[in-house]
């Protein structure tokens, strides 16, 4: 079977991804090897059960080939025939399927404030999502790649497919591996976008530099959204880490993680660096800062919220 019969082949089964199912259209209906990808058309069109009203197809094709810009000429319709009139039905076909039926094709799972979920991707890899994050992915990953998009912070525990890559995609990195086990924090709200690699080989990307940049086991990737440094280190990622955070951003990292409310009472622009393991609890995080700065006080009141009182 020649590269055109296949490439055809695979369009038609739903084996690429979106942004090239575009460029897959487009080269359908480009004059390149016009006698091969008629065939190929003709070929499919044998293929598929009988339709009713195909000689009505004929009319549908000049209607949207006028629409798109597509030459409509007679020797142009000779040329590919009822194999054109399949090819247009199939473009449609497809553009419903992305526009008003991708949902059921992609799945979502979500986490609230103090929320943790682990389940299994199609492919058997499993991931852990931490609280306030969401992942989409397909049901059923095609035969060329894997990929999600993640919202906010995620562990990932891929299962080896050297043939097809597994990739992470977040507002501000995109990570590409084969199999591993790796984390990717991307929370929008938070001024760091950050991933640490536990096990295998992960190459991270920024939005800003696209650049790959391989991490090998146990590095730690800060990528600064505001300044768009990036800084590795080998250091293991803390379970909660501050650096240079204002008294709103580190109110808002503690709700996401423990679900509990918290009220700034007064206002202040000083910044602080401080770090936790995962033993430590949001009383404990409140306490740290009201003994670093003696302008903080604390209280708890009804439903457990906790008020952070500012001196002036």
């Amino acid at each position: 079977m020649n590269y055109v019969h296949e490439i055809i082949r695979r369009y038609f089964n739903r084996r690429y991804p979106r942004s090239l199912e575009n460029k897959i259209q487009h080269w359908l209906c480009e004059d390149e090897n016009a006698a091969l990808k008629e065939e190929a058309l003709l070929h499919c069109w044998n293929e598929t059960e009988t339709v009713s009203g195909r000689r009505n197809m004929k009319d549908a094709w000049g209607q949207i080939s006028g629409r798109l810009g597509f030459r409509s000429s007679r020797s142009h319709w000779l040329r590919y025939g009822y194999a054109a009139s399949f090819l247009i039905c199939v473009l449609t076909v497809s553009v419903w399927l992305w526009n008003f039926g991708e949902d059921s094709f992609t799945q979502i799972v979500t986490t609230e404030k103090g929320e943790v979920k682990t389940f299994t991707l199609p492919d058997g890899s499993t991931v852990c999502l931490s609280p306030s994050s969401e992942i989409v992915f397909q049901k059923a990953f095609d035969d060329t790649i894997r990929q999600i998009s993640l919202k906010g912070e995620a562990w990932f525990d891929v299962v080896h497919l050297s043939d097809k890559p597994f990739i992470v995609k977040s507002s501000n990195l995109t990570t590409r591996v084969l199999g591993t086990r790796f984390n990717v924090n991307d929370y929008p709200e938070d001024k760091q976008a950050t991933a640490y690699l536990q096990t295998g080989i992960i190459e991270v990307s920024t939005t800003a530099c696209p650049e790959r940049l391989v991490l090998h086991p146990g590095e730690y990737f800060v990528y600064d959204k505001a300044t768009h440094q990036i800084h590795v280190s080998t250091r293991k990622p803390p379970y909660l880490y501050f650096r240079n955070a204002t008294l709103e951003e580190i109110r808002n990292s503690l709700e996401r993680r423990f679900n509990i409310p918290i009220r700034l009472e007064g206002t202040s622009e000083e910044r602080y660096t401080l770090e936790f393991d995962s033993t430590v609890t949001v009383r404990e995080v409140v306490e740290t800062l009201c003994v670093l700065d003696e302008r903080l006080t604390w209280r708890t009141g009804h439903n457990q919220m906790i008020t952070i009182c500012i001196k002036h």
